[in-house]
């Protein structure tokens, strides 16, 4: 008797294994760590609406968007004004390949968000960055950053520094109410943060040396007294003078010098 119990629990228990093996091994073998089955497609549109509504695969610069795009798209250029482009900053990792045409999958990336929102090539400006860490070689991830930048006749934001233009010869004030309600605004900020400002003048190649390093003093001087003059105590401003001899264009042309005749505003933190 004792004997069929024994046969009885053996056959019981080899169903019982069959039927969690029918149930849970034979319909995908899903990766634990990852949380992404065999077949992935599901899985992989739930990672993506889950992690961000714009991403990329590991060596790719196609966009992935989900139903949280539109609202952030709308966000985005809402707050995009007329005298702004929108710069893109595509990141990429050492470990990706760039099968692309452009320099690097940074740049790919951010030409791919670009097209998502929908704008023209004039109102963006595309950088990239390569960035610490191996990819996610399974999971989309985000990989682009939005900022704007003030690009006008007199301002040029950058994403480390501003480029102040100035008209020929100018030493004695900034001549531009958009110059004046920029810095404004950087005075606010750096009275607030405690950031200290360094200001560099530069020249074309118009005169001597002497003379043009002596102008781009007083040109970063010109600055410095205005952001002094809306609160800025002075010790949080150091500045200097490259004069010539850092060209940004060509000084063979009237262009190229208008330039060339700029202060340069950083802000450090």
């Amino acid at each position: 008797m004792r004997n069929v119990v024994l046969i009885l629990s053996l056959l019981l228990w080899l169903l019982l294994g069959w039927w969690s093996c029918n149930n849970n091994c034979c319909t995908g073998v899903t990766d634990s760590s990852s949380g992404i089955s065999a077949t992935g497609t599901d899985t992989a549109q739930q990672v993506t609406k889950e992690n961000g509504p714009l991403m990329f695969r590991y060596n790719s610069d196609e966009a992935i968007t989900n139903d949280q795009w539109a609202v952030r798209k709308e966000e985005i250029l809402s707050k995009l004004q007329d005298n702004q482009l929108l710069e893109i900053t595509g990141l990429y990792r050492s470990d990706e390949t760039n099968n692309t045409s452009f320099p690097d999958l940074g740049i790919a990336r951010a030409d791919a968000a670009r097209k998502a929102l929908g704008l023209e090539t004039d109102k963006v400006k595309l950088s990239s960055r390569l960035v610490d860490g191996v990819s996610d070689k399974v999971n989309p991830f985000e990989s682009c950053n939005f900022d704007y930048r003030i690009v006008t006749e007199n301002i040029i934001e950058t994403e480390d520094k501003t480029v102040i233009r100035f008209p020929f010869n100018s030493t004695n004030k900034l001549n531009s109410a958009e110059v004046e309600a920029y810095l404004e605004n950087v005075a606010k900020r750096v009275i607030a943060s405690g950031e200290k400002i360094v200001l560099t003048g530069h020249t074309d190649n118009v005169g001597d040396d002497a003379n043009n390093l002596k102008l781009g003093q007083r040109r970063a001087d010109i600055v410095k007294n205005y952001l002094v003059s809306k609160g800025v105590n002075s010790e949080q401003i150091a500045v200097s003078s490259s004069g010539e001899s850092q060209p940004i264009a060509d000084n063979n042309t009237d262009a190229g010098r208008q330039e060339n005749r700029r202060t340069e505003l950083q802000i450090i933190k």
